[in-house]
């Protein structure tokens, strides 16, 4: 129990932040940022980026740099990018001053998919040295 604890806290806390980010703040709370540039998408990227880049790294540690790789896909990609479909889901239907774009769902699979490759390949790479 201590193990999975270990390896899951930094995961979990991270969802629980994107979920209180982008479901339970209003828009109103956000700071604002320069126009012209997609700031929003930048930040769901970036969080589901950090979210993917721990479970994946701390799913490969809990199996002592060998984890099934179906599995690990699953926990470190797959899941990540439907949490961030559900989140998108919720906003439309009961988060009502938040508002749910296909563009911030891509984005968070774009972020989720950048870590798995990132992490893969620096996982390979260290199992090389």
């Amino acid at each position: 129990m201590k193990l999975l604890l270990r390896y899951t806290f930094l995961p979990i806390l991270t969802g629980i932040l994107i979920f209180f980010v982008t479901c339970l703040l209003k828009p109103s709370q956000v700071p604002s940022m320069p126009g012209g540039f997609p700031w929003d998408k930048i930040v769901h990227f970036g969080m589901f980026f950090f979210l993917s880049a721990v479970s994946l790294y701390d799913y490969y540690r809990m199996h002592n740099g060998n984890p099934v790789f179906l599995r690990w896909m699953w926990w470190g990609f797959l899941l990540p990018a439907l949490y961030g479909g559900v989140i998108e889901l919720m906003q439309m239907y009961f988060f009502q001053p938040r508002s749910a774009e296909w563009g911030d769902w891509i984005a968070d699979v774009l972020g989720s998919l950048c870590a798995t490759l990132i992490v893969i390949i620096f996982c390979k790479k260290r199992e090389n040295q």
